[in-house]
């Protein structure tokens, strides 16, 4: 099944990616990733644009919860959590990790490639409610589908014998977290604090953390709508 296949995946190249935010950010920069700098607008507008799509998509639901049935969320239009902001974040930034792994380890993933593992999953409609169900709009599902090619073809060259748990595919997910951990720190990846701090071990945004001095609201809690 395509979802088990992705949290494996994506497990393997997860679990000790080092992002660090030494120098201040740029400007309306929701994330810096070696010479590439994505706006906080940007990131609105993907998540504003996934939202209407996931409450569209029944089957999207259905993944994104692991229910048997649709229930769709039903918030208003212009409601964006910030936790889906996280989401979407962590997943953009894996997949231009899992692009600078590509460079650095010659993985040449070609279109047809990419054509013939959507085909073989279910084809473009379920790749796309798949996409949705990770937290991007659906223009990234072929980027979705190219990071598992990238990263099922670093496995493999590592060893990993497609059996779950043996020791050759343990072997194979541990060097595969080095490839993507050296690729990261390369990179210099600087998150906006806005958006919360990255959890190296689960290759995750975490929220954020507010710290107020003594004497303002008293609470841990962000007063008002905080600018970033």
């Amino acid at each position: 099944m395509f979802r088990t296949a992705v949290k494996t995946a994506l497990a393997a190249g997860a679990a000790a990616l080092a992002l660090t935010a030494c120098q201040p950010m740029k400007m309306g920069a929701a994330v810096i990733i070696g010479d590439e700098r994505i706006t906080t607008a940007s990131l609105d507008r993907d998540v504003r644009d996934w939202s209407e799509q996931f409450r569209a998509s029944p089957e999207a639901n259905m993944k994104r919860t692991g229910s048997n049935a649709p229930q769709q969320q039903r918030l208003p239009m212009d409601a964006v959590s910030d936790s889906e902001m996280r989401d979407a974040l962590t997943r953009i930034v894996r997949i231009r990790v899992s692009d600078q792994v590509a460079r650095e380890e010659k993985i040449n993933v070609v279109p047809s490639q990419i054509d013939q593992l959507i085909a073989g999953l279910g084809g473009p409609r379920e790749a796309e409610s798949t996409t949705l169900a990770l937290g991007l709009p659906t223009r990234y599902t072929r980027d979705v589908y190219r990071d598992l090619l990238i990263q099922q073809t670093l496995l493999r060259r590592h060893g990993h014998d497609g059996v779950p748990g043996s020791p050759a595919a343990n072997q194979a997910q541990l060097r595969a977290v080095a490839v993507y951990t050296d690729a990261a720190r390369r990179l210099s990846v600087k998150i906006n604090p806005r958006y919360g701090s990255f959890d190296a071990r689960q290759l995750m945004v975490g929220p954020a953390e507010y710290r107020l001095s003594r004497g303002e609201t008293g609470t841990g809690r962000p007063p008002g709508n905080v600018g970033g």
